[in-house]
């Protein structure tokens, strides 16, 4: 009788992570739709749409891993698994006949799906190179609310990611907050419920993470990072956006994918990466900058434009644009 489980309840191992997870925050009865249905129903819909690929991505996961016989827009070699997601996503936008036009870092170009309200820019597989080693990968998205594409990130109406990890969780930011939900919670298996809300940046930031090469960092870089270390913050670096952020949203501290002295305008894409995460962080109470700029403020030139990209608590951020 110990093996039998409730219908719709997840399984014995799974839910017992699930339930340590929970431990982090109340509401746990309160589901995803539920939630974001206080906030706007329309988008309530689309984040639902999102959330129900999840059952079917994890199925998929094992086997498409292989490359595939394509490459995005950015001469990056795609995996099956990037481009199956891309279909699902953009597949999802239609069919909730709220989105008018798509953007995705595996497509060339701004796809019209006819009429809608929204807008939405997508990083299907966010860290595909972890999909290897089994590490965290995620999916990064940002909704507008009538606005055409390319659009400064300071215009989103609502951002957030997906983590493919030991549990499946959600954070999405809107209406200047930003809450967590898990996949399991509340002792049913499909549902996304409540973990965290209103979610504020820890005052004391504990953890500093950098992507790229060292030696190819600019200057102002490597003399903010020997700050930090000197300061004792901790590194982590995962490898995904999405990991890698959400251990900054948590802990507190400082995350970057900067410019390099080869790559000036840097590795993340504006659309794609950086002002879904830089507007999560700011409805956080954290900041985003390109050193020189807010992120949000950028007027982009194109779908495709990437931009350095340094996010985490304020007092940070503020510290390191100070070196520019």
């Amino acid at each position: 009788m110990g093996l039998l489980r409730r219908e719709g309840e997840a399984p014995g191992p799974l839910r017992g992570l699930v339930r340590e997870i929970l431990k982090e925050g109340p509401g746990t009865d309160v589901t995803l739709a539920e939630h974001a249905g206080r906030v706007d129903a329309d988008l309530a819909h689309l984040l639902s749409g999102f959330t129900g690929l999840v059952t079917r991505i994890r199925r998929e996961l094992p086997i498409r891993r292989d490359p595939a016989a394509t490459k995005n827009m950015y001469g990056e070699q795609q995996l099956e698994l990037d481009v199956w997601m891309n279909d699902v996503f953009v597949a999802a936008c239609r069919d909730s006949r709220l989105v008018s036009h798509v953007a995705s870092e595996e497509m060339g170009e701004v796809k019209d799906l006819g009429r809608g309200r929204f807008s939405v820019v997508l990083d299907p597989l966010d860290g595909s190179s972890n999909v290897k080693s089994n590490n965290i990968f995620g999916t990064i998205f940002g909704v507008y609310d009538g606005k055409r594409l390319p659009a400064k990130g300071v215009d989103l109406f609502a951002s957030g990611y997906l983590i493919y990890g030991p549990a499946t969780t959600l954070v999405y930011a809107a209406g200047g907050k930003v809450h967590e939900f898990v996949q399991g919670g509340a002792g049913r298996a499909e549902e996304f419920s409540l973990i965290n809300e209103d979610i504020r940046l820890p005052p004391k930031g504990k953890l500093y993470g950098v992507g790229g090469h060292r030696e190819k960092w600019i200057p102002q870089v490597k003399a903010f990072v020997g700050e930090l270390e000197r300061e004792l913050m901790n590194l982590r670096y995962g490898g995904s956006f999405v990991g890698d952020f959400n251990q900054i949203l948590h802990y507190g501290g400082f995350f970057a994918y900067p410019a390099q002295v080869d790559k000036p305008a840097g590795k993340y894409r504006l659309h794609f990466e950086s002002n879904p995460i830089a507007f999560i962080a700011e409805a956080a109470g954290g900041a985003g900058t390109t050193g020189m700029e807010r992120l949000l403020d950028i007027a982009p030139k194109g779908i495709d434009q990437t931009a350095p990209t340094y996010v985490g608590n304020r007092d940070l951020v503020d510290r390191f644009r100070a070196r520019f």
